[in-house]
Order: C-alpha cells, then structure tokens, then sequence
C-alpha cells in the first residue's frame, strides 16, 4: 500500500512487451506533503501497473506505435522529476486488435490497476466489465473533437527518441497526458489502486493551479494542495 503522501508515485522502471527494464533514480523534486483528499479505501500494492491496449496492427498500427512512444515519453519524464519516496510504476503494453480477449485477461493476472484505451477507436461496450478492478479509460477523451492530431515538430522529436522508426504521431501526445494524468491522480489520493485512480483522475484537472508537465504539477501540488493540467494536448475538450 502507498504511503498517503502527495509525492507517492515516482518512477523505477518500465514494463514493455519485451520485459522490465531498470532506469536510474533522478534528485528529489521536493519533500513528501500529505495530501488529505476522500475517498475510497486504499487498495493498490505499492506498485502504479498501467497497462495500455494500443494497436500494434493492422490499419492503425502507426498510431499505436506513437501511442506507445508517448506513453514511453511521459514515463520518462516522471523519472525526472520523481521524488522520494520512491515506488515502482510499469507500464505493460498490449495490441488491441489481436486477441482481445486475450489482452484484457493478461492485464487483469498482473494486476495493473489502470488500463489506457486506444485514442483512435470506441472504447467497446463490455470494457469495463473485462478488466476486473483496474479503471479504464479511452484516451479519445483528450483528443480535440474526439480525433487525435498529429504532434507538433517539438513533441515528435521527443516521440521518435522513444521509438526512431514511427511512421505517424497522432496519439502520442493523448498517450503522453493518459500517463501522467494518471500518476498524479495516483499521487493526489496516495494509492494506486483501480478505484483511488478513477476517484482522483477527475481532481487533476479540477484545481486552479494550472500546469503542463509532471514535475510543474508536483510543484503545484506542494505549494498549493491543487492543479490543473493542461499538457500535451491542452484543456480537455
């Protein structure tokens, strides 16, 4: 179980298709602030899982491919700007025009406590319903009108640092805010289980502190208990 503290989720490696690779541990940001925020009772295992259900075939596999770059970025980015205490976070990656089925079972046996949906596709109907207690969410809610857009020349250098062989970006910057909307809701509630994610997801964007990156977020979070972020793909539409 994560401590209760505003700075709980930070980053030791990241789970791909191929394994866990280790990374390195960056400088503290700041100190630990508790962050007394209701809800529900603590439930994760000390570890931030987010599986992603991206495709890696078929006519969008372009887009999957930048959703997983963006995905990578933004882990990235939370390692730099981590701070102690440290936990693990992974994310795990799997196609979503495969097996299906298949997907959504393997990431319910590793336990992940969010699963990030493809930003070009309807989230299916009997989603929610197939990844046990982890939270869902279809990342088309951060795309402008629903369709994602192609990054701009800065964030596609970033993504092609992930993966230089991308053939397109669209979706990479939605997988980008999915990520780290996800490890600050986990940070606001002190927990990273399914349910803590779900009820903090919302209260990242609902403060007056508005910010744009993880570790400018974090520091919102320590002076002002509140934030807004607002990243790669802006304000929500």
């Amino acid at each position: 179980m994560l401590r209760r503290t505003l700075l709980a989720v930070v980053l030791l490696g990241a789970v791909t298709l191929a394994g866990c690779t280790a990374a390195p541990v960056a400088a503290p940001l700041a100190a630990p602030v508790a962050v007394p925020v209701a809800g529900p009772a603590p439930t994760g295992d000390g570890t931030l899982s987010i599986g992603t259900l991206f495709p890696m075939t078929g006519v969008n596999a372009a887009s999957g491919a930048a959703q997983v770059a963006g995905a990578e970025v933004a882990l990235r980015d939370i390692l730099a700007g981590q701070a102690a205490p440290f936990q693990p976070v992974q994310l795990i990656h799997r196609n979503s025009v495969a097996d299906l089925a298949a997907a959504y079972a393997d990431l319910v046996a590793r336990g992940v406590d969010l699963v990030l949906w493809d930003a070009t596709t309807a989230l299916p109907t009997d989603a929610e319903g197939s990844v046990g207690n982890a939270a869902i969410v279809a990342l088309s809610d951060f795309a402008n009108g629903g369709t994602p857009l192609a990054a701009d020349e800065a964030f596609t250098a970033r993504l092609t640092t992930a993966d230089p062989g991308i053939a397109a970006t669209a979706g990479g910057a939605e997988a980008y805010d999915g990520v780290v909307t996800a490890a600050l809701a986990a940070a606001i509630t002190g927990d990273d289980g399914g349910a803590s994610i779900e009820a903090g997801w919302p209260q990242v964007t609902a403060g007056s502190a508005v910010c744009t990156s993880w570790g400018e977020c974090v520091l919102a979070l320590a002076e002002r208990g509140n934030i807004d972020y607002q990243g790669i793909t802006g304000r929500r539409s």
